[in-house]
């Protein structure tokens, strides 16, 4: 079902200064020191859930399968919230089951989940606040090593994410108009969204639909950046097939806002 490739990639909301991240390291390395440490990003906004659930789509969609992802995006650290650990897409995720898994779990197949019990996988530290360290990263470590997923807790054969839930996480076409929102903002301040390339039909002519959020509008999918002028907008299909709004040599995020959940769509005009 699942055979580890020898990575560990982390993903947390700790920010790039933080001991954190080297604690969970070490915690990894005394048990796998065989595996290659990832950084996939530590720069999460804090608490974020939302935005860690789609950085794990982009994450599992670029990683090779046998990957195990550790997501420490944990405002409940602490609480009777449950830590699970999933087989999607080839790869395992550990993390908190609280919202992480939504997007991968609609996206990707769900192979098998079990909720973090035994506790002979866990590291020899047991703070409340710091599960990430002392359960999770230990656990990532003991399955690079091949200990089987069923060995580390009790399988869980409720869905990980609701239909309603799904239903509000992507895009949806009505007649000659997408809707979708903007689900975050890159490192360089373009706004991605939940519209994929996928969502656009083949037959509509890209440079000739609009693109509208609450305030403002676009005329034309570009291809690139280089497309249009420094500091004029442009939307585009990035690099991880999702319909985003930049600013070219700019922030689009800083000039326009577009926080997570800002509505937008696209429309075939004279169709």
């Amino acid at each position: 079902m699942f055979t580890p490739g020898g990575i560990i990639a982390l993903t947390t909301d700790f920010q790039t200064d933080s001991f954190y991240v080297a604690e969970m390291k070490v915690a990894a390395h005394q048990i796998a020191r065989e595996a290659l440490l990832v950084d996939v990003t530590h720069a999460i906004a804090p608490q974020n859930v939302a935005q860690a659930s789609w950085t794990l789509l982009r994450a599992l969609e670029a990683f090779p399968e046998g990957t195990v992802h550790v997501c420490v995006v944990d405002p409940g650290v602490g609480t009777d919230r449950k830590i699970l650990a999933a087989i999607i897409h080839g790869q395992a995720v550990i993390g908190p089951d609280n919202g992480l898994f939504d997007v991968i779990a609609s996206r990707y197949h769900v192979a098998a989940v079990v909720e973090l019990s035994n506790e002979v996988y866990f590291g020899p530290r047991r703070s409340h606040t710091f599960h990430g360290r002392d359960i999770m990263a230990p656990v990532a470590a003991h399955l690079v090593r091949g200990i089987p997923l069923g060995s580390l807790g009790d399988a869980i054969n409720r869905p990980l994410v609701t239909d309603q839930t799904k239903a509000n996480l992507f895009a949806r076409r009505e007649g000659n108009a997408i809707h979708g929102q903007f689900v975050y903002a890159d490192s360089f301040g373009n706004c991605v969204t939940n519209i994929f390339a996928e969502d656009i039909p083949a037959q509509w002519d890209r440079s000739r639909l609009r693109i509208e959020s609450e305030t403002l509008s676009l005329d034309g999918i570009a291809t690139t950046y280089g497309e249009r002028q420094p500091g004029e907008s442009v939307a585009l299909i990035g690099s991880s097939s999702q319909l985003e709004w930049a600013v070219v040599q700019g922030s689009a995020a800083q000039k326009y806002g577009f926080p997570a959940g800002t509505a937008v769509k696209i429309v075939r005009e004279n169709a």
